[in-house]
């Protein structure tokens, strides 16, 4: 027989539900509750409920629910742990009432106050005395003298679901879901589906259907059962099981647990307008959300706390949901994961065509395709300070992708404008981790931190973040990594590919033994200056922030490694030749010891490392008179260029966030770069 997918209708008021066991065992007959209508968040939006921690989202959850207060009945469900409290968010929801959490021995003041604000005539509190100790049930009469306070308990976790079950359940209920009792992912992404569908959930071991269970669906009468979960997490024993119960069994799973969450909306709610978003890697928010998305017809979409997993968005993409209620705080659920959901919901993220990705082992690293995502998650998130856009194509066709950071974004402004480009050499895969990093403090820090606040709304900031992403993409071809670190143009004549992009450019191209005539050395300059593709983009760009006067006044270049910030000039080892001001060396030397103060590098003229000729931070001063920087990443030299250019991804979060004040400096210095010597006075 087919499981029906839309809901049936909801028992009417009148009629009688199953009986429970109250505190002391009586048996107390309920009446089943209409379901909650609540408003449905607007289409196109996401809106966040979240508390302080989980006791305070639950509270945030259930006032979404009953903004006026006037709950039929609330589940007290402990907060610390999950397995008595699995069932407790379809019987509410069936009930038509809330989920609140609890610690073991006294209720959360936010509780209490939701508590008397709700003014339930019923508590029903899910679980034995050893997870919700009789000191709250106390504790809601006191509070609540004329509200009925009963629980609803078994012997373990399976006879609690059970109980719960045959609270508002009646004997015909044909269909049931099974999930695995010993986790709760499973149960949780089928509680919202079975509460619509006028299901329960009931719980079993992973190799054996426990009495309690079996008991409760010969009971119902269960001839259809949903298996939630892998084979791993519900045998293939168990279904036997339900079979000799006389009970057709489908199997809904995946190969994790967002997989099978996916697998649920797939199978259930494909078209569903909105999704309840949580994490999976914890239990309170959804636990406390089942309620809530039964009421808006939604399935439970789970993430991780600062990504979504390639099920879940593909579920987004397939259902294009108009809306989104995200359950719990930037910590469970982050900053940038509702816009990077609803970007996929409404096609502004395309998925990018299939191509190179890091090895799981590295899986933190974003790679082209994730850094576009990156990105236009934090255009979608705050499209009024960012916007991205591409300054050119790469020579195998891909967008060199730049964002625009203004709080005018959208008008060129009079303002001191800066660049920052990543990774021209294509190994240097820490660049781009820095570059997004950058883009997230100046959009996502805006509103809490003063000066990043001031320093968007005075000054434009550019990122480019991949200038070589054919080398890129070429390198996480190796194993793991190719070494790779030129471009991938040919060269004409030769059997060697690739041009090395910094020195490539045109000021004293190959004057001075800092670069190579050799198509197969590491820094081929290539056969003419600018013959590169991207070194002409990355040109054509600068030039054209040419109005009257060069607008880029500072620029930061960032490469691996060696801890160093370089100032020009990388062509001759004279600390001032002679197409260099004193005053403009004075500028150089005082603005790389200020940021290498706030990160730690070590600040030298680029020549003391080696000699460079046609690099960029020459081109960029020599050219534009723009105070140009090299920055070289994490880590100082190892003894492998592996280790040196492509450290482990453990190390992006700490390395990235280091660079934060020298950065923020570069981008601050742009309005009198001059001042950093004590010499704005002459030419400020």
């Amino acid at each position: 027989m087919p499981i029906a997918t839309s809901r049936p209708p909801r028992l009417a008021a009148s009629l009688l539900v199953a009986a429970c066991l109250a505190v002391g065992g009586a048996l107390t007959p309920l009446t089943a509750q209409p379901a909650t209508a609540i408003e449905p968040p607007a289409p196109g939006t996401s809106e966040r409920l979240a508390g302080s921690d989980r006791f305070a989202t639950a509270a945030a959850i259930s006032t979404r629910l009953f903004p006026a207060g006037g709950a039929p009945v609330v589940y007290l469900a402990a907060g610390l742990d999950f397995p008595d409290a699995l069932a407790a968010g379809p019987a509410a929801s069936r009930e038509g009432g809330a989920v609140l959490l609890t610690r073991p021995t006294f209720i959360p003041p936010v509780v209490e106050a939701e508590l008397v604000r709700l003014a339930p005539p019923r508590v029903v509190v899910a679980g034995g005395p050893s997870v919700v100790s009789d000191a709250v049930l106390a504790r809601v009469s006191a509070l609540l003298p004329a509200t009925s306070v009963e629980r609803t308990a078994g012997a373990d976790r399976f006879a609690t679901a059970a109980a719960l079950s045959a609270r508002v359940f009646l004997p015909g209920t044909t269909l049931a879901f099974i999930a695995s009792g010993l986790n709760f992912p499973d149960a949780l992404a089928a509680a919202p589906i079975a509460a619509d569908l006028g299901a329960p959930v009931l719980l079993t071991r992973p190799d054996q259907l426990p009495g309690a269970t079996a008991a409760e669906l010969v009971r119902l009468g269960v001839t259809n059962a949903v298996v939630v979960g892998g084979r791993s997490v519900v045998g293939d024993s168990v279904v036997s099981q339900l079979g000799a119960l006389g009970i057709a069994v489908e199997r809904v799973a995946g190969s994790t647990r967002f997989d099978t969450a996916a697998a649920v909306t797939a199978r259930f709610r494909p078209d569903a307008a909105t999704h309840v978003v949580a994490t999976g890697m914890d239990y309170p928010d959804a636990l406390a959300a089942v309620p809530l998305a039964a009421a808006l017809d939604a399935p439970i979409s789970l993430v991780f706390p600062e990504s979504v997993p390639a099920a879940t968005r593909d579920a987004m993409i397939a259902g294009h949901p108009s809306a989104l209620v995200v359950v719990g705080g930037p910590g469970a659920v982050g900053r940038l994961v509702p816009p990077e959901l609803t970007g996929w919901a409404d096609g502004r993220l395309s998925i990018q065509p299939p191509g190179p990705g890091y090895p799981s082992f590295d899986s933190r690293y974003h790679d082209y395709g994730e850094m576009v995502i990156a990105i236009r998650t934090v255009e979608i998130l705050r499209p009024d300070l960012v916007q991205v856009f591409s300054i050119g194509q790469s020579y195998e066709g891909r967008e060199l992708w730049a964002a625009k950071i203004s709080d005018n974004v959208a008008i060129d402004e009079a303002e001191p404008e800066v660049l920052v480009d990543a990774l021209h050499h294509a190994r240097e895969h820490l660049t781009v981790e820095q570059a997004i990093y950058l883009l997230r403090v100046l959009v996502l820090d805006y509103d809490t931190d003063a000066t990043v606040q001031r320093l968007v709304n005075e000054r434009e900031t550019f990122i480019v973040f991949a200038l070589n992403p054919d080398g890129w993409a070429y390198d996480l071809t190796g194993s793991p990594y190719v070494g790779w670190r030129k471009n991938r143009e040919p060269n004409p004549g030769y059997g060697h590919v690739g041009v090395d992009l910094n020195r490539n450019y045109d000021y004293l191209w190959g004057c001075c033994n800092g670069s190579s005539g050799n198509p197969a050395a590491w820094n081929y300059r290539g056969p003419a200056p600018f013959s590169a593709t991207e070194a002409r983009v990355l040109r054509d760009f600068v030039n054209g922030r040419v109005v009257g006067v060069q607008q880029i006044r500072t620029h930061v270049t960032l490469h691996t490694n060696g801890e160093l910030i370089l100032y020009p000039y990388g062509y001759t080892k004279t600390d001032i030749p002679a197409d260099m001001a004193v005053d403009d060396w004075r500028t150089f030397v005082a603005m790389a010891g200020a940021m290498a103060a706030s990160n730690g590098y070590r600040a030298m003229q680029s020549s003391d490392l080696y000699v460079t000729d046609g690099d960029q931070i020459d081109w960029m001063y020599a050219r534009h008179r723009i105070f140009s920087f090299t920055f070289e990443l994490y880590p100082t030299e190892q003894v492998s260029s592996h280790a040196d250019h492509e450290p482990p991804d453990e190390v992006i979060a700490a390395q990235t966030a280091r660079n934060r004040g020298a950065l923020l400096y570069l981008i601050d210095m742009a309005a009198c770069p001059y001042a950093a010597a004590g010499l704005a006075g002459a030419y400020c």
